[in-house]
């Protein structure tokens, strides 16, 4: 058989491996309710604001509206679908495939053999590490950032390897994934940096010196130049727009080295699966250093080295950001653990084709075992930690939003338009029963009341339309 079709056979293979490692261990998540985080996301930032505001809000950055690109993914399927939690989870798993060949194709570009890639995209597929990023639909702000933070970098390595610069149009598009990055969360604050890293590694400066570097980067770096722009852009809107992150509980950074220690800490914890403290970061960070800078290392190794430096850097002072919050860094060292982990195989390969006991067996074959064998022992882990930690907290999770939903359907209750809705009682302790009732009468022009958190005296209780109480799990139509 000639090789190019061995070599489609061969990757034809590995794909459907990659989709049957995904279904595996994501096959449950279309029996997960939603997120109690959802409602509150639907309703309060994209819903009721209105599809105009939904629609500006993509250009106007510094105006920092929260995570537009959000309102993109949860709209859309809300008109369809409406409160059935089981299409935002296809959609979600449809980006997550998406991500793993982005990963993929990633790595490929960074001059790693389908090998490395293949692996690399395997850990993408599933990792037990950040196991709500698969089945928790509030975090798709993290599946979104990172699909289109991969997609621009592999449109701007793809042309930048046929030793081309962006052409005028391809800045356009580039700069236009980026915006959608940047729309879906702000991890994708750092993407000059890598970009710049990207070229310092791959396409140096001609030789030392000022004019030159200032040459270099009039070039090759002009891109991190426009990207970086936007993103001072972006920083403005989330610091003082209308939305502001920083003026919302757990976005203020506090920059100490115990903070720095504490993030590093819960990274290898979730993604590395080693609990260790700051020495153990200390050791971590000392050994990818050596593998990344040693004389003769790979320029992946030495990329993805400086991508698990900067891509951290806006969570990586904030408190408690662990998990689904951590994929982009995941997929960096999933890079790098992927590309020196096919070299060790293969190097060890050689030698063992070398003994005599493995002689005849050859190095394809012999790697392919370790490979294996590796494989093996990475997906018996994730299997162990998913039954162990991540289905428990997936059956429980959003079960009172569920139970809510539930009664809702049970009811049916409808409203004229114009109305004013008061409920009496619920089971909520924030404004989860507004943004609920908001999203089933599905009519701006209905004004919902909690009586719990905005009280309304007795006498005034006849002024409304339609009043609700919901007590002993069951919601009940007073008037």
């Amino acid at each position: 058989m000639p090789a190019n079709p061995r070599q489609a056979v061969r990757k034809l293979g590995f794909a459907f491996l990659l989709l049957a490692w995904f279904l595996y261990f994501s096959r449950d998540v279309l029996g997960v309710h939603f997120a109690p985080d959802d409602m509150m996301n639907i309703d309060n930032f994209y819903w009721s604001p209105g599809p105009w505001r939904l629609l500006y809000s993509q250009f106007l950055l510094w105006r920092g509206y929260y995570r537009p690109m959000g309102g993109v993914f949860y709209l859309p399927i809300l008109a369809v679908a409406g409160l059935n939690p089981a299409p935002y989870h296809v959609a979600l798993s449809l980006l997550l495939l998406g991500n793993a060949y982005l990963v993929y194709r990633l790595v490929r570009l960074l001059g790693a053999g389908e090998l490395a890639a293949g692996l690399a995209a395997l850990v993408a597929c599933y990792h037990a590490g950040i196991g709500n990023l698969y089945y928790n639909t509030a975090f798709v702000y993290d599946v979104l950032c990172c699909c289109f933070s991969l997609a621009a970098l592999v449109y701007y390595i793809a042309i930048r390897n046929r030793e081309q610069l962006l052409s005028l149009g391809q800045k356009a598009v580039f700069l236009g994934i980026f915006v959608c990055a940047l729309n879906s969360k702000e991890m994708a604050l750092t993407l000059p940096a890598v970009l710049l890293a990207y070229e310092w590694i791959y396409h140096p400066p001609a030789g030392g010196g000022l004019p030159r570097i200032l040459a270099w980067l009039r070039g090759p770096g002009s891109m991190a130049f426009w990207a970086g722009c936007l993103t001072l852009l972006d920083l403005y809107g989330k610091v003082f727009g209308v939305d502001a992150l920083t003026g919302m509980e757990g976005y203020m950074p506090v920059f100490t080295w115990q903070r720095l220690i504490d993030y590093q800490k819960t990274f290898l914890a979730d993604v590395a699966f080693v609990h260790r403290g700051a020495w153990g970061v200390l050791i971590f960070w000392a050994a990818i250093s050596y593998f990344a800078w040693r004389p003769t290392a790979r320029p992946i190794l030495r990329f993805c080295w400086a991508f698990l430096l900067f891509t951290p850097l806006p969570i990586e002072f904030l408190p408690g950001k662990s998990q689904a919050c951590l994929v982009i860094p995941t997929i960096g060292l999933a890079m790098f653990a992927a590309s020196l982990f096919a070299g060790l195989a293969d190097g060890l390969a050689g030698f063992l084709a070398d003994e005599p006991l493995f002689r005849r067996l050859g190095r394809p074959l012999l790697t392919a075992c370790l490979i294996a064998v590796g494989i093996f022992f990475w997906g018996r882990e994730n299997l162990r930690r998913q039954q162990q930690d991540v289905k428990p907290v997936m059956a429980a999770l959003g079960a009172q939003t569920w139970g809510v939903i539930q009664q809702f359907r049970a009811l049916r209750p409808q409203v004229s338009p114009h109305s004013h809705v008061v409920f009496l009682n619920d089971p909520f302790v924030e404004w989860d029963m507004l943004f609920i009732a908001d999203l089933w009468f599905h009519d701006r022009s209905v004004a919902v009341r909690l009586q719990r958190l905005t009280p309304v005296p007795p006498d005034a209780l006849a002024g409304f339309d339609a009043v609700f109480d919901y007590g002993d799990g069951k919601l009940q139509r007073i008037r």
